[in-house]
């Protein structure tokens, strides 16, 4: 019994060795099948430019290469662009078409070398006495029958002023004006008897005034006789009446610190009357010479001053400036333009407003 028991032992250890050894084997070929059957795939992908992770190299590195190419094309393009929008843009240049500078109302000067002008404000009044006076006196003795000028009346030389009957005869007789000018006195009136002492008309010649000004201590040293001297009255603020001193005073007013002085102004139109108040600048001019233009030729663009020369008839081209001094109605400038170039006055601003939008414009483009 007991070598029953043996036996039956043996067989089930044969059996058991036997089924073991065909799972093994199972095993193994299901490993050897998945390695060769990655092994292809793998190969398969590689053959398709994809890793081991599935990423296809190929179509990526034709896709960089499209794509690199595109954006070459794209950047030169954009280069060529930008080129051609520089080359439209030509910096601190503009251009304005002769009816845009029509509606502007556009002025241009030439700059001009000349000595700096200053100017030294004064007041004053006209003078109540003139420098030319006239007194008419009948030649004969007789009555006066008749006058045609009156106190104001402007008379020319030779005018006939007054019809006098002599003396002693029904003979009538003119009498004339020795000089051109305005009547400031009359003392007769028809009907009156005269003779050769009497004054008639006193006829002044005001076609030339004096004016008197104050002038500060501290000015007097820019003060010569012969100056020129510009006057405006407060009649007429729009005009200007030409002068130059005639006279300067050797005090100094003690109260004021002023000195007096004297203008002989021209009378244009006999506009200007005795004892008008006048205000006046007298023009001092220094011995060094600069390149003067008007003052609203000058702008401002970024804390600098410029100014725009026109070069041609559609083309104006913006300068910086160096200027030594401006005034109201001048500028000197030390370098920066030239003689005789045209420089823009009136219409100056719109130009550097066209200047601005434009570089605000081409900025933004980039």
């Amino acid at each position: 019994m007991k070598n029953y028991k043996i036996i039956f032992l043996v067989v089930m250890a044969f059996i058991g060795g036997i089924w073991l050894s065909s799972l093994l084997k199972g095993s193994s070929l299901k490993d050897e099948h998945h390695d060769e059957h990655g092994h292809a795939h793998s190969e398969e992908k590689e053959a398709h430019g994809e890793d081991s992770h599935g990423h296809d190299h190929a179509k990526e590195a034709k896709d960089k290469d499209e794509h690199s190419e595109h954006a070459d094309e794209h950047g030169h393009a954009g280069h060529d662009d930008h080129g051609e929008e520089k080359g439209e843009h030509e910096e601190g240049v503009i251009k304005l078409s002769k009816d845009s500078q029509g509606l502007g109302e556009f002025k241009v000067t030439a700059v001009q070398f000349a000595p700096l002008t200053n100017k030294i404000s004064v007041t004053g009044r006209i003078a109540q006495d003139v420098e030319n006076v006239s007194y008419v006196f009948p030649a004969q003795r007789g009555d006066i029958k008749k006058c045609f000028a009156q106190l104001g009346s402007v008379v020319k030389e030779n005018e006939i002023l007054c019809v006098m009957k002599l003396e002693n005869s029904e003979d009538l007789i003119e009498i004339k004006s020795p000089s051109q000018g305005t009547v400031l006195a009359e003392f007769v009136k028809p009907g009156e008897h005269v003779d050769q002492t009497t004054s008639i008309y006193t006829i002044a010649d005001m076609s030339k005034l004096w004016v008197n000004f104050d002038i500060y201590e501290k000015d007097i040293g820019s003060i010569s006789l012969g100056q020129k001297i510009l006057v405006y009255p407060v009649a007429y603020p729009n005009k200007t009446f030409e002068g130059e001193i005639v006279f300067i005073s050797p005090r100094v007013d003690e109260s004021s610190y002023t000195v007096k002085i004297k203008a002989l102004v021209e009378n244009k139109d006999q506009l200007l009357k005795l004892g008008m108040f006048v205000r006046g600048d007298v023009i001092h001019q220094d011995e060094e010479r600069y390149m003067m233009v008007p003052s609203e030729a000058l702008q401002t663009i970024e804390g600098k001053k410029v100014v725009f020369i026109k070069t041609n008839e559609d083309t104006f081209e913006v300068r910086e400036v160096q200027v030594k001094s401006m005034s109201k109605d001048q500028a000197s400038i030390r370098e920066g333009i030239q003689e005789n170039e045209m420089v823009v006055t009136k219409g100056s601003f719109l130009l550097k407003s066209k200047l601005l939008e434009s570089e605000m414009e081409h900025a933004h483009s980039h």
